[in-house]
C-alpha cells in the first residue's frame, strides 16, 4: 500500500503515522490515502483553527471581517475589510481563503470577495456571480465555491459555482428544486445542501453533487418550516 502526501508518494514502510499530520501552512493539514491501484479512497481532511464572520448589519451595513479562535474560548478581532460593506452575502471557504459572494450594500451585488487565512488582510474582488443576488446559501467543495438560491430581486433557484484555484467568475451549473432565499447552506465532502428557506417558509432539504454539474434533489425535511437560518456541518 502506498500513500500520497503533498505531491510525494510514500511507501508502506513510512507508515500512516507520518502522514496523519502533514502541514500545508499554519492553518491547514491534510493527508490523502491512495489505494494500490492509485485510486483515492479517502478525501482531504483539513485542520481548521479560526472562524470568520464578514459583513452584516449593526444596524449600519458593515465591511468588517472578524476572526475568532477554535483552540480556546475568546472573542473576535477585526482583521480586515470586505471590498464594500454588505449584508446578506453567502460565505464559502477553501483550504487557504475565505469568500463572500453576493449580498446587498444596499444595492444587490454580484461580487465575489476573497481574503486569506494565512495572515490578516482585507478582501479583494476576484470575480462575479452570474447575477446579482442576496440571501443566497453558500457551500464549499475542496475545489469550488457554490452560491445557491437568493433574491435577484425575484427569488432564484440557480446554483452558481466558482473555482478556488484561480480568480474567476461563477458559472450556472444547476438548479435547486424550487426558487428560494434565506436558506441555510451545508457541505459534505461530496455534496452541497440547502435547508429551509422562503418564500412560503420551507422545510425542504435540497442536495446537489460536487463531482458533476447537476441540479438538486429533495432528500428530506427539517422538523419544522423555517427561513433565514444558519447552517453547520460536523
Amino acid at each position: 500500500m502506498s500513500y500520497f502526501a503533498n505531491g510525494a508518494i510514500l511507501s508502506s514502510d513510512d507508515g500512516i503515522s507520518n502522514l496523519s499530520r502533514i502541514s500545508m501552512n499554519s492553518h491547514v493539514e491534510q493527508f490523502i490515502k491512495i489505494g494500490e491501484e492509485g485510486s483515492v479512497i479517502s478525501q482531504p481532511s483539513f485542520k481548521l483553527v479560526h472562524g470568520y464572520t464578514s459583513g452584516g448589519s449593526s444596524p449600519a451595513i458593515s465591511n468588517v471581517i472578524d476572526k475568532f479562535p477554535f483552540a480556546y474560548d475568546a472573542g473576535a478581532t477585526d482583521v480586515g475589510d470586505l471590498t464594500v460593506a454588505k449584508t446578506g452575502a453567502a460565505g464559502q471557504s477553501s483550504s487557504v481563503s475565505g469568500y463572500t459572494s453576493g449580498g446587498s450594500s444596499p444595492a444587490i451585488s454580484n461580487v465575489i470577495d476573497k481574503f486569506p487565512f494565512a495572515y490578516d488582510a482585507g478582501a479583494t474582488d476576484v470575480g462575479d456571480l452570474t447575477v446579482a443576488k442576496t440571501g443566497a446559501a453558500g457551500q464549499s467543495s475542496s475545489v469550488s465555491g457554490y452560491t445557491s438560491g437568493g433574491t435577484p430581486p425575484g427569488t432564484t433557484n440557480v446554483i452558481d459555482k466558482f473555482p478556488f484555484a484561480s480568480n474567476a467568475g461563477a458559472t450556472d451549473v444547476g438548479d435547486l428544486t424550487v426558487a428560494k432565499t434565506g436558506a441555510a447552506g451545508q457541505s459534505s465532502s461530496v455534496s452541497g445542501y440547502t435547508s429551509g428557506a422562503a418564500p412560503g417558509t420551507s422545510n425542504v432539504i435540497d442536495k446537489f453533487p460536487f463531482a458533476s454539474d447537476a441540479s438538486a434533489t429533495d432528500v428530506g425535511d427539517l422538523t419544522v418550516t423555517r427561513y433565514y437560518v444558519a447552517g453547520q456541518q460536523g
